[in-house]
């Protein structure tokens, strides 16, 4: 029997020698362990936990069931770190299920606490894939839109291509605004945050034909390199946040604002500590740039991909004329009186811009006879046999931030008078890689010291100038010039300071050659009483090549029973680093070289 018994022993335990051993799981410590080790650890006071709970002066998600504490907190400024902390650790101890509604989270404990299995994620289905890219895209600024003027930031998440695909995942960051709201409710509701915010998951290709197709905005998209450590926790983190509320407010708790904290999140990057109550959305990429002098491997690329109608323009500009004269005569008259006479390769050619064209003009403005149009070339393509020939693709254009910062100081001085300049927002026909055909200058100050008094000249509260150009041959597109402007001067025949002015001006611009271009308004500026109103005139042409930049000006001015006032202007600035410059100005009334600081 003995000899039985150690034989059947023998054999069994052969046999679960055999079988396949199961791997070895992290042991799951208590409540109470794991809430100690934070605290021994300060976990509460780590910057990163902070960042993920969105806590600063206090609590800052205003939607319910984000923060495990609320329930012992009457108000979410009675939340602490600490507390959450603790009451996380307990929530995601007991409910194994709110691992995956908490990822961010359990994530960096895992990676803090002893007794944290890092694999229960694993089990997650649901939960993006770690791995993707993450981009941050500077969408430009949209001027006949006051609350898109400065700009816009949007975050992406998908393939490892280093390419901006349609069908990655796209954060966009907003107020949720009611249906009909006005842009002025939009802007006094949004400076005193009465607004909830969030962070809206949709694919990308929704996003584009709102900024790229609608309202014609170039973005430039840049694709982060980042650890897997750092992809992990940002696209965790997103997940988590992105149904939940944020107060919102226009100025500076904006687009970029959050944007930025989910860089903090992940790097020593610096970039929502700005001292000033304004938070400008291309102000995140300047701080990028910054960094990445610093760190160059933090950006892996830097994409341009140009609005939709931009790439009309330059596709078109680069047609033989004979091809433009049968595309334009079917924009005017609908129909192809000449395609027969082209060979198969033009036709393809002709047609495809075409139903691009159209494709965009239906986006734009709906109307049914562009898709019936559509209809009907699409038609005409498929019978022509599939084309060979690459489209020559648009130039790349240098990202915005790489030029200075939105504010500006300037300190000039000329004869025995000093200047003193400051304005919040400036993006003027001078300023380093800017848009050479968009102005747009928000509360613009000027002052100037005489002896020993300083006196404030002029307060332009704003100013747009968007130059459209006239030698683009499209037809059918707009080749109108203007220019708006709000604020207060000196009154050029009295001399009076401080008198109220608004200017609406009309006109033509040119592009004479790269980096050239010219233009002329006539408009009229109303005054501080009626019989102020004067007629006004521009004339100019702007020269804009790194380092340097020039601008020659003549305007003039008419009033009733008055003279006729003119100014003739040259302007020169040459940049000497990112965010200082020199500035000369010499006119018929002043002179003056001024220093110019961005920030």
């Amino acid at each position: 029997m003995l000899t039985k018994s150690y034989a059947i022993s023998f054999y069994v335990s052969i046999l679960l020698c055999c079988l396949p051993q199961a791997h070895a799981t992290e042991p799951v410590a208590s409540i109470q362990k794991l809430q100690q080790e934070a605290r021994d650890r300060h976990l509460a006071d780590a910057p990163i936990w902070q960042k993920l709970i969105l806590f600063r002066q206090h609590a800052e998600i205003t939607s319910p069931n984000f923060y495990f504490s609320d329930l012992a907190a009457a108000h979410l400024k009675q939340i602490t770190p600490q507390q959450e902390l603790e009451a996380t650790i307990e929530a995601l101890h007991d409910d194994p299920k709110l691992i995956c509604q908490y990822p961010a989270r359990y994530y960096w404990l895992s990676h803090q606490l002893r007794g944290m299995p890092s694999t229960a994620l694993d089990s997650c289905k649901n939960l993006p894939n770690p791995e993707q890219d993450i981009r941050l895209l500077l969408v430009s600024g949209y001027l006949k839109n006051p609350v898109s003027t400065f700009g816009h930031v949007l975050i992406t998440i998908g393939g490892q291509d280093e390419r901006q695909n349609l069908l990655d995942s796209a954060y966009n960051y907003g107020a949720q605004i009611p249906n009909h709201e006005s842009s002025m409710n939009y802007i006094v509701k949004g400076l005193f945050g009465f607004y909830h915010a969030r962070f809206a998951n949709s694919q990308y290709f929704k996003q584009d034909v709102v900024y790229a197709k609608t309202e014609q905005r170039d973005i430039w998209a840049y694709t982060l390199n980042l650890t897997a450590e750092q992809k992990a926790l940002l696209i965790y983190h997103l997940a988590e946040i992105q149904s939940h509320s944020i107060d919102y407010y226009f100025i500076k708790q904006n687009c970029a604002y959050r944007s930025g904290e989910l860089l903090e999140l992940i790097a020593d990057i610096q970039i929502t500590n700005r001292i000033t109550p304004w938070y400008a959305p291309e102000y995140i990429f300047d701080q990028i740039e910054e960094y990445r002098h610093l760190h160059p491997d933090f950006i892996k690329s830097v994409e341009y991909l140009p609005s939709d109608q931009n790439k009309l323009y330059f596709t078109f500009s680069k047609m033989p004329k004979r091809y433009q004269d049968e595309i334009n005569n079917y924009i005017k008259t609908g129909e192809l009186h000449h395609i027969e006479q082209f060979d198969i390769p033009d036709q393809e050619k002709i047609l495809e811009f075409l139903i691009a064209y159209l494709n965009l003009k239906q986006i734009e403005k709906n109307k049914k006879e562009y898709d019936t149009q559509k209809k009907q070339l699409v038609r005409m393509r498929i019978q022509l046999p599939i084309g060979e020939d690459e489209q020559e693709m648009i130039p790349s254009r240098a990202s915005p931030a790489l030029g200075e910062k939105p504010s500006k100081l300037a300190l000039g001085l000329g004869g025995d008078q000093g200047y003193l300049n400051f304005i919040v927002f400036n993006k003027d026909m001078l300023s380093a890689n800017s848009n050479l055909h968009d102005e747009f200058k928000i509360l613009d100050f000027s002052w100037r010291y005489q002896q020993q008094e300083l006196k404030l000249q002029t307060a332009d509260f704003i100013h747009i100038l968007k130059i459209e150009d006239l030698s683009q041959k499209l037809a059918g597109e707009k080749k109108l010039s203007w220019e708006l402007a709000v604020g207060a001067k000196p009154d050029i025949y009295t001399g009076e300071l401080h008198r109220p002015y608004t200017r609406g001006s009309l006109g033509v611009g040119y592009d004479f050659a790269p980096h050239w271009v010219g233009y002329s308004l006539l408009g009229a500026e109303l005054n501080d009483s009626p019989d102020k109103l004067d007629a006004v005139s521009e004339t100019a042409v702007v020269y804009q090549q790194e380092p340097f930049a020039v601008k020659l000006s003549q305007t003039f001015q008419q009033r009733r029973d008055h003279a006729l006032a003119h100014e003739t202007r040259f302007e020169l600035r040459y940049r000497v680093a990112k965010n200082m410059d020199f500035k000369l100005q010499l006119s018929n009334r002043d002179n003056n070289l001024a220093y110019q600081y961005y920030w």
